[in-house]
């Protein structure tokens, strides 16, 4: 392995890189090469003889960690089996993977997504006798996370909410299994109540990094703390921390500072992204906020670029419609491609009308933040097969199939079970084994009777997947599709789906997608563990999958959706105050600066040019409305700001900036 690192890197990256003993914070601005210099700095660790099993990069997303490791294997040439690179919550799970005992864990537990853990909310609130009809489970899901990360503010629970919170976290140890926010919390209980643990990892992981580290909670921050030994590295930009709603805290940059007296600070500031003419807007924009590190970027094509355009629209149709047809001037002056737009919005409510615009002039789009694949029926169907083969115990997964394909399973025997199970406090697969093992328990009635031999063919069906995986090490990927046809999950589908074939194939052809992806898995070199649990926690980990997306489409995003992303074109509606920024968010947090850094995001988003739009009139209440400009709209740079073409004429577009900005001065009360 060669790297000439100095050559490869402007002055800024290489001190960066190269700086690996002791406490490092690197404050990386928009565009400045931050993914570079982690991979970068990963094989400068690897060239100066560092073991790989010695470092950990951790970051918060799978795609973030698959490119890293892509981009250090293509600079080294080497296989990275032992490196560690991994989200937050993946590396949770390995840990307690090979811990789970020490927590009162097999380790075969079950990772629950959101819908599984709703799912298992509903359960624990039905156990309680609480009416579903005022039961709110996003809300309450929220309001657990936050009090399980502890984040959350006093009173936000009733004491009936609270008893269900309680209730559900026993609930869910008893199917042996773990949500999301459990990947983090319970790590940090294993390592600051078990000092061998919190040595033995701290003696492995000699080189820790952190990506993002303005989006670590403070629970994220005192997990790192324990297992850090003074060669860490963190990476981040607090002018980008967008997420204070799911516990993000860029203040942790000021803890780190605070706990790590005598560490090198670096900043990269050369963005590599942008015109000089949208940095230009960004800084000044972003220069408004108070608490902040002070960071001025530039680009090495200069200051210039094309001023940033204004639109200004009577409602959001005329908005959606000035939008397209900008972009479709582009498309044909430019000869852009579909996917080299990107409309960012503050809110979801604001794609629809856009959407409807989208579809009625054929433009090629996708929204993020849709249904991901993994989340697709006939995909989660299986998936809990492989589950609840693993971990029988996992009540949300055995539900989920155990009358899929039908087995004559009715309601009144999952009752005769679950009465069995809340009164030994045991899963239903342990109830299952109770009834079969005593004839006292055994039901009066002769359907549940019945019904109960079928139960107890399904565990041991189980049972069988789960010798297949554990003694004989069966690919995952043969397990898939031997699920699938010892089942009958094709006949399944097409009683399922007798109006539509082509339903029935679509989904079937998703099922083949998924086994695909598992022996794509199996086969990657760079696959860190192969067996079964891996594969489970992988999948539950994936937020979205955007595999067979290769056409080329326009990205209708959330600002927050779009973070990480860039686009040669940028257009930004609804540039409104109460939209961006956001009144509610502005009124819960009592503080306008995170939607400021929003903003800035979305801004530096842009690789060449800039749309900022606002409507005039907006539908709210079934009603149009008067809408005021952002306040954020006179922060940006006059001088750097032109009127859509449709509204500029060459001999007096400086008397409609001044007319624009003298009203926009008016509404904003200057």
């Amino acid at each position: 392995m060669h790297i000439d690192f100095q050559a490869e890197l402007d002055p800024e990256q290489y001190i960066a890189v190269t700086t690996i003993d002791g406490p490092v914070l690197i404050i990386a601005g928009a565009g400045s090469g931050k993914t570079r210099v982690i991979t970068y700095r990963i094989a400068y660790l690897l060239s100066r003889g560092v073991p790989q099993e010695a470092i950990l990069a951790l970051t918060f997303t799978n795609k973030a960690a698959s490119e890293m490791v892509q981009r250090v294997h293509l600079l080294t040439g080497l296989p990275l089996k032992s490196l560690m690179v991994s989200t937050f919550h993946s590396f949770g799970a390995w840990m307690l993977r090979k811990e789970a005992s020490l927590l009162g864990y097999r380790s075969n537990f079950s990772i629950y997504d959101e819908e599984d853990r709703m799912r298992a909310i509903r359960e624990s609130a039905r156990e309680l006798g609480m009416p579903s009809e005022k039961l709110d489970p996003i809300r309450l899901s929220q309001l657990f996370s936050a009090r399980r990360a502890g984040y959350g503010k006093q009173g936000e629970l009733s004491s009936r909410e609270l008893e269900l919170y309680e209730f559900y976290r026993k609930t869910v140890k008893v199917y042996n299994a773990m949500d999301f926010d459990d990947l983090i919390a319970l790590p940090l209980e294993l390592l600051e109540n078990h000092d061998e643990v919190r040595a033995r990892y701290r003696s492995r992981f000699r080189y820790i990094m952190i990506d993002e580290f303005q989006d670590t909670s403070l629970q994220q921050y005192a997990f790192i703390r324990q297992i850090e030994s003074g060669n860490i590295c963190v990476v981040g930009d607090d002018d980008q921390s967008i997420y204070s709603w799911r516990g993000a805290d860029f203040r942790n940059i000021e803890r780190f500072e605070l706990d790590h007296p005598g560490l090198v600070e670096i900043k990269l500031e050369r963005n590599y992204r942008s015109t000089g003419s949208i940095l230009t807007a960004a800084n000044t924009v972003i220069a408004h906020n108070t608490r902040r590190k002070k960071k001025q970027l530039w680009s090495p094509q200069g200051v210039h670029g094309t001023p940033i355009t204004l639109v200004e629209a009577e409602d959001e149709e005329d908005e959606a419609d000035k939008i397209i047809a900008k972009i479709r001037e582009l498309r044909f002056r430019e000869h852009a491609g579909w996917d080299d737009f990107g409309i960012l919005v503050r809110t979801n409510s604001l794609t629809e009308g856009i959407e409807e615009k989208l579809v009625e002039h054929n433009v090629p789009y996708r929204v993020a933040g849709g249904p991901s694949f993994y989340q697709r029926r006939e995909v989660k169907d299986i998936v809990a097969y492989l589950r609840a083969a693993v971990n029988p115990d996992d009540d949300v997964s055995v539900l989920r199939v155990i009358n899929v394909p039908r087995r004559g399973i009715g309601p009144a025997t999952i009752e005769f079970l679950s009465n069995i199970a809340r009164l030994h406090s045991v899963s239903l697969h342990r109830a299952a084994e109770l009834a079969r093992q005593s004839g006292s328990a055994q039901p009066k009635d002769g359907h549940i009777h019945k019904a109960l031999n079928e139960v107890y063919a399904f565990f041991d069906y189980l049972a069988q997947i789960r010798i297949a995986f554990l003694e004989e090490k069966r690919p995952v990927s043969a397990a898939i599709r031997n699920i699938v046809e010892d089942v009958g999950y094709w006949q399944y589908l097409l009683e399922e789906y007798k109006k539509s074939d082509k339903v029935a194939v679509w989904k079937y052809r998703n099922i083949e997608l998924l086994a695909a992806s598992a022996e794509r898995w199996e086969k990657d070199p760079d696959t860190f563990e192969k067996d079964i649990f891996a594969y489970l926690a992988r999948i539950s980990l994936t937020v979205r999958d955007d595999a067979g997306e290769e056409e080329r489409r326009l990205s209708l995003l959330t600002i927050h959706a779009a973070k990480g992303l860039e686009f040669d074109y940028v257009f930004i509606p609804g540039c409104e105050n109460g939209i961006l920024p956001h009144a509610r968010s502005v009124e819960e947090s009592g503080n306008i600066e995170e939607e400021r850094r929003l903003f800035y995001v979305a801004v530096t988003r842009a690789k060449k040019q800039l749309f900022i739009s606002r409507a005039m009139q907006r539908k709210k209440n079934g009603s149009l409305q008067e809408t005021a400009p952002s306040p954020f709209l006179g922060e940006l740079p006059q001088d750097l700001i032109v009127m859509a073409e449709e509204q500029v004429r060459p001999h007096n577009e400086d008397e409609l900036k001044k007319e624009f900005f003298s009203r926009l001065k008016s509404r904003l009360g200057a």
